[in-house]
This record gives C-alpha cells, structure tokens and sequence, in this order.
C-alpha cells in the first residue's frame, strides 16, 4: 500500500450541514465517538505499511487540526504527507511548524468572508485567514478546495 488516509480526530469545530457526522450541521449522538488518534497507535500503524510514499490526514469524520498532535502526527510518516482541514483551528505556530516540515495544507473554503460561513458554519473567516497566511508565509505548499454551491459559483 503506497498511500494512506488517516482520520487523525473526530472532532470538529464546524457544523457543515451535509457532514456524516451530523444531521443539517447538528452533532448526532452516539454516531462517532469523539477521539484523537494517539501518537502509539499511529506509529504502530504506520510500521505496517513500510512502503507508503503519501499519507493524508482527512476531514471525512473530524478536522485532522482538532488533534492537539497533529504537527507530530504529521511529521513522522516519512513521506509525502498533507493535511486536510476547514483552516479555523490551530495556533500560528502550529501552523508555521506544519509548513516548516513540508506538510501539505489543503484548505476547504466555500467562499469567501461573505459565503464560506453558509456551508462551513461556525468557521471564522479571521481566523481561517491568520492561519493560511502563516501557513503560506512560512514557506507552506497549500491548495484551495471547496464544494460548489450556488452561493460560491
């Protein structure tokens, strides 16, 4: 196996109204558990798949930047590795360590300051501001993905 996806949180700042981890952007009980992926875990996990050239932390249940590891959690693939996130969450330093260490920002916006709250509820745009920048200004690689709605076209 070359590539890996790793949910590294099932924690989430946002309340995106089509996420399966809620119904219209309400959290739904008892349908995932609220976890971070441990540090040990991960690290047994990754010496099962010694020829992996790309791991990325995915959002499907959680925002990867929830887990308070994740910088460590990224930087001890030994390959390829980026992060996919709503960009709200996290320190400026954290964000200038991921870029530091070659991490892949993929940032999920839905708009822009008048339209990313319709889809990305509860994600401030100051704040999703302040951490690309730091990300972008540290020397970090990113990219700009979003879910086309009317509102965004």
């Amino acid at each position: 196996m070359k590539q890996i996806h790793v949910e590294a949180s099932t924690y989430c700042n946002a309340r995106c109204p089509l996420c399966p981890r809620s119904v219209y952007g309400y959290k739904v009980e008892g349908v995932y558990p609220e976890v971070h992926l441990q540090l040990d875990k991960f690290k047994e996990c990754l010496a099962q798949f010694p020829e992996r050239e790309y791991v990325y932390f995915n959002g499907n249940l959680g925002d990867p930047m929830m887990n308070p590891d994740i910088v460590e959690l990224a930087t001890i693939t030994e390959c390829r590795t980026s992060v996919t996130t709503n960009g709200s969450i996290g320190s400026r330093e954290t964000w200038e360590a991921l870029a530091k260490n070659n991490i892949i920002g993929r940032f999920s916006i839905d708009g822009l300051e008048d339209t990313n709250h319709i889809y990305r509820i509860n994600v401030k745009w100051n704040k999703l501001q302040e951490n690309f920048r730091a990300f972008l200004s540290s020397g970090g690689y990113g990219y700009w993905q979003f879910i086309y709605f009317k509102h965004n076209e």
